[in-house]
Order: C-alpha cells, then structure tokens, then sequence
C-alpha cells in the first residue's frame, strides 16, 4: 500500500502531468486490514500519501463496488485470465486502459 511508496515516488506521482489509472487487484486480500478496506477507502489512502488526488479512473472488475466513486472515471469490466482467475488477463487489460485513456483524452 502507499505507506510502502519510496518518498521519491510519491513525489513524481504528484508532479507528473499524466492520466493516473489505478487497477484493482483481482485476487482476494489476505490480511483483514486490507480486505475491509473499500475502493474509496483505499483511494483516498493512496491520495493522502501522494499528498494530492491524483487518480483519474480505476479499472476494476465487475464484483467491486463501485457505487461511491463519483469522482473519476470508472472502467468496470471482466479482467481475469482464463487459466488463473486472480491474475488480469494482458489483453483484457490493456483494452480496459486503452478504453480509460481515450476518455480521459
């Protein structure tokens, strides 16, 4: 999580000028902490560590509740690879930040 983020790099995340696109992990989290966290909680705890908000959309898959972003662009949509379904299959990824890109423009 952001507490783990080199100051270094929160520091360019903040400067950078480019769309930031956070993607959701498909696989279910093991520790407590992390698995009670919603997606806002954990956007906003990445944005308070940056120090700014900086996320522009989230690509997730389709069992995420996304009813409370309201604020970014959201791209929902099936992410799992055939063979292993807590690992994001490279093509429906890359069209799901492709589709996240050319909204944002």
């Amino acid at each position: 999580m952001p507490c783990l983020l080199l100051d270094e790099l929160a520091q360019a995340l903040r400067r950078t000028p480019a769309p930031m696109v956070y993607i959701g992990n498909l696989g279910r989290e093991l520790s407590l902490p992390a698995a009670s966290l919603t997606l806002v909680d954990k956007l906003a705890m990445m944005e308070q560590y940056i120090g700014k908000k900086v996320i522009d959309a989230v690509v997730v898959g389709p069992r995420v509740d996304v009813s409370a972003v309201n604020d970014r662009l959201v791209i929902q949509e099936v992410l799992e690879a055939s063979d292993i379904p807590y690992r994001h299959d490279r093509q429906l990824l890359h069209n799901a930040l492709e589709k996240a890109l050319q909204a944002l423009g």
